[in-house]
Formats: C-alpha cells, structure tokens, sequence
C-alpha cells in the first residue's frame, strides 16, 4: 500500500486534496453517499494500493465475489495495483438508482502498464447493500477508438449494440 499524505492531490483526479475526497472513505471515517465517489474511491483504492477498502466495496453478488474466495480477489487487486500507473479519471455520465436500485456511472480510466496506454471506459453498475454503496458490476469499452472524454450512457450503450 503507498501511503499518501492528505494534503497531496487525491489520485482520483477530483482537485480536492486527498485528505478532503477520497482518505476518509478508504479509512473507514465516512460513508460513501454516491456512485460517482465510490468510483472515484475505488480507482484511488487502486493507484494507492488499498485493497480492503476494495474488496469491503465490492457487492455481494460481483462476478468476483461469487466464484473466487476472498484471498483470490485480493490478489488480483494487488497485481492490479502494482502492475499499473493510474494517470487520471473522468466521470462522463451518471444515472440515479432506477426502480431496482442500480445506480450507474461511466467513466474514462487512463491507465498504463510499462508505458502501453491500457486505458478503458465503463459503465458501472452500483447498488446499496447494508446501507453502504457497492460496486455491483460493469461494462467495459476500450478508450482508444476515438475521443471518449464526452460519451454519454445512452451512446456507450447504443456502440455496444452497434
């Protein structure tokens, strides 16, 4: 785990300082009230190496939750961890809960491994589960086709059609 010191810039690339977005809720000091901030958390949780906060935000029935034990899933968030440099999130579009409870979020992740641009965009499902925000599952796209900064929901869900 890299520890950051709250006053440096938080990774998820909000402009707020660490101590002010994202350190409260990876230290357990507060909930996370929303799926844009647990997205935002999660990719900080990932570039600094925060794996409980990881797993402790996962929803019980994530894909990885329900066919791998716990040891399994924190490994795979350790390798992805170390094994990429997180350069910059953007949140593009997002949805309130519908009448099942999901939320979604899509985003633009720019991220890198020995200097190959893995960047991606998703569409991430999240539900309330124990009174906490989850990450229930997502939908992923490679961000290299074309400028994905300004993707909508709907037009992410018609190229995936198309």
């Amino acid at each position: 785990m890299t520890t950051l010191a709250r006053s440096r810039p938080c990774p998820c690339t909000s402009k707020k300082t660490y101590g002010d977005c994202c350190a409260p809720f990876h230290k357990g000091e507060r909930a996370v009230p929303d799926a844009p901030s647990l997205v935002r958390a999660r990719y900080a949780a990932f570039a600094l190496g925060e794996l409980e906060f990881l797993y402790s935000t996962l929803h019980t029935n994530h894909a990885d939750r329900v066919k791998h034990s716990r040891d399994h899933v924190l490994a795979a968030f350790r390798g992805a961890s170390s094994q990429f440099k997180y350069m910059g999130l953007k949140l593009t579009d997002s949805r309130p809960a519908d009448a099942q409870g999901t939320s979604q979020v899509l985003y633009l992740a720019r991220i890198f491994r020995k200097g190959e641009n893995v960047s991606f965009v998703e569409l991430g499902d999240f539900r309330e589960e124990d009174g906490a925000m989850r990450y229930l599952s997502g939908r992923i796209a490679d961000a290299s086709r074309e400028d994905r900064s300004e993707l909508t929901i709907d037009g992410f869900i018609a190229d995936a059609r198309g």
